[in-house]
C-alpha cells in the first residue's frame, strides 16, 4: 500500500503517528511523510538557515523507517486555504496514489494544523475529478482519511488503535531527528540532545503513548478516528 502521512510541521508526524508510520513500513507499505510548511518559525535563527536545518531533519527522520520525505516548503505560521494552495495539495495526493491519507483532525489548536486539514479533505475530493487541470491522472480509488492525535490529545476519542511497542525504538529515533526543536536559546550547533528523562518529545511521547496504550493493554499505542464521508470508507481494517 502507499501511505501519505500529511503534518503541518516537522514533528508533527514523528508525535502523533510515527509508530505507525514504522509498522507501515515494517510490513514493506511505501510511506510518504509530506512536510507542509518550512520550519523557518523556530528555533530563532536566520530563516533561510532555520528552513535548510528544517529540512534536513525531516529528511534524517524519514530515513530512520525508510519513508519518502515530501517536502512542500509552504510559510510556517501562514499557511491559508485558497486555490493555489489546494492546487499543491492535489498534486501531492495525485503524485503519491495513497490507499490511506493520514493528517491532522480538523479542530486541533494551530492554525497550520487546521488548515492542513481542511486542505487535505477538499484536495482528496478534487484529486478524484477527471477534468481538473494536472499533468497527473486523477486518483479515483477510496482513500480513507485518517485523523492522527491532536495537540496532547485534548478532545480527541479515539476510534482505532495501532500497538507501537514493536516500533517504539524508531519512534524516539525519528523525534531525536529533531534536534532544533529542543533548543530554547537559539539555534545552536553543538547542541547534545538531552538525556531521555529530561527530553521534552520524549516525555511528551512516552505520557500520551502509554496513556494510548492502557486501552488496549499494550506498553504504546497511537489512536486515530476516521473521516465519515464518501469516496473515504472501506470495510476493512486498514491500519496496522
Amino acid at each position: 500500500m502507499n501511505i501519505l502521512a500529511i503534518g503541518a510541521h516537522g514533528d508533527d508526524l514523528e508525535l502523533f503517528c510515527g509508530g505507525t508510520l514504522a509498522r507501515f513500513a515494517q510490513r514493506g507499505d511505501h510511506v510518504f511523510m509530506c512536510v507542509v510548511t518550512d520550519g523557518r518559525g523556530r528555533p530563532k535563527g536566520d530563516p533561510e538557515h532555520i528552513v535548510a536545518v528544517r529540512r534536513a531533519e525531516s529528511e534524517a527522520s524519514a530515513a530512520v523507517i525508510g519513508a519518502e520525505l515530501v517536502w512542500m516548503g509552504l510559510p510556517d505560521g501562514g499557511l491559508w486555504f485558497d486555490d493555489p494552495t489546494r492546487h499543491q495539495f492535489i498534486e501531492v495526493i495525485r503524485r503519491a496514489k495513497p490507499d490511506l491519507i493520514i493528517t491532522h483532525p480538523a479542530d486541533d489548536y494551530h492554525p497550520d494544523h487546521k488548515t492542513t486539514s481542511r486542505l487535505v479533505m477538499d484536495a482528496a475530493q478534487i484529486a478524484r475529478t477527471a477534468n481538473y487541470p494536472s499533468s497527473l491522472p486523477p486518483h479515483r480509488v477510496t482513500v480513507p482519511i485518517a485523523f492522527m492525535e491532536a495537540e496532547l490529545g485534548i478532545g480527541f476519542i479515539p476510534e482505532e488503535y495501532v500497538d507501537i511497542t514493536p516500533t517504539w525504538a524508531q519512534k524516539l529515533a525519528m523525534l531525536d531527528s529533531h534536534r532544533s526543536q529542543l533548543m530554547t536559546s537559539g539555534y545552536d550547533p553543538d547542541f547534545a540532545l538531552p538525556q531521555p528523562d529530561d527530553n521534552v518529545f520524549h516525555k511528551y511521547a512516552r505520557a500520551l503513548g502509554a496513556f494510548r496504550g492502557l486501552a488496549v493493554s499494550t506498553p504504546y499505542a497511537e489512536g486515530f478516528r476516521f473521516w465519515q464521508a464518501a469516496n473515504r470508507m472501506v470495510t476493512h481494517r486498514i491500519l496496522p
